[in-house]
């Protein structure tokens, strides 16, 4: 996380809200990936949206109205962008959400179709939020999974590249955006998130993405059990315990408990 963003995280008291300025500002989730924005994209993003952000934490309501149908933390995540585009100045959003169906079959869904008024063209974006822990760091992704072990960081980074963001590329789709004036000259991957290692790793998969820890024992009392929707910037305690939980204490640190099944892979 940036000095930027992180000074403004302090300042920002309504939980939503944070949530904003993290979805705007974090980091990549990973080093590298093609067709993601640098960092420093993100961070233009949040100087330019900074007065904005403190104006809805005096006032969120109409934010809180916005996201507050969306209870899956992927879904939230895309609200949250949906609402940034739909507030701010320099992108024009021309579709969200866009299903595909071509013979009656739905190939798929463009996230975002979006026109930059600064650059003079339309771009197509894909968004996504994850959250991995690592149990091998000397492999090319460290075996990454998620809570959910099915759920791995290659076949989902593969999907959006492979897939997704080639969408535009299939016949008779890319002839509906050529005929509609919406075919994207630029494709965004954003994908943010946090990865989570051992306790004893010192093996980092970048140096600028967020990290935590995980393991199977609780963690201290100075961490407080985070809800599903906490994970982005916490502040969503947690009643009843999963076997598998994520924390955070107010120094920031974050971790994962997991259970002996999910050790051994068993789902």
């Amino acid at each position: 996380m940036g000095d930027s963003l992180r000074r403004l995280l302090t300042r920002l008291h309504d939980p939503m809200v944070r949530d904003l300025a993290w979805t705007l500002a974090s980091p990549n989730l990973l080093p590298a990936i093609p067709l993601a924005p640098a960092n420093d994209w993100y961070r233009t993003l949040l100087s330019r949206y900074r007065s904005r952000l403190l104006e809805l934490d005096a006032a969120p309501g109409i934010l809180h109205a916005h996201c507050r149908p969306y209870r899956r933390l992927g879904q939230y995540f895309e609200a949250l962008w949906h609402f940034y585009l739909l507030d701010q100045e320099r992108f024009q959003l021309l579709a969200y959400d866009w299903q595909q169906v071509v013979a009656g079959t739905t190939l798929g869904a463009f996230d975002f179709i979006v026109r930059d008024k600064q650059l003079q063209r339309i771009e197509h974006w894909e968004v996504a939020v994850k959250f991995y822990l690592i149990t091998d760091p000397d492999t090319a992704y460290g075996d990454a999974r998620g809570v959910n072990p099915r759920d791995k960081l290659r076949h989902k980074l593969e999907h959006m590249l492979h897939h997704q963001l080639r969408l535009s590329l299939h016949p008779q789709i890319g002839e509906r955006l050529l005929r509609q004036g919406l075919m994207p000259e630029n494709h965004r991957l954003i994908l943010k998130g946090r990865l989570y290692y051992p306790h004893d790793c010192r093996l980092f998969l970048g140096g600028q993405g967020e990290r935590g820890h995980w393991g199977t024992e609780s963690p201290d009392p100075s961490f407080e059990p985070q809800q599903k929707l906490g994970w982005l910037t916490g502040g969503r305690h947690c009643e009843q315990l999963g076997s598998r939980q994520n924390y955070l204490n107010r120094e920031g640190d974050w971790y994962i408990r997991v259970d002996r099944e999910w050790l051994d892979g068993q789902g």
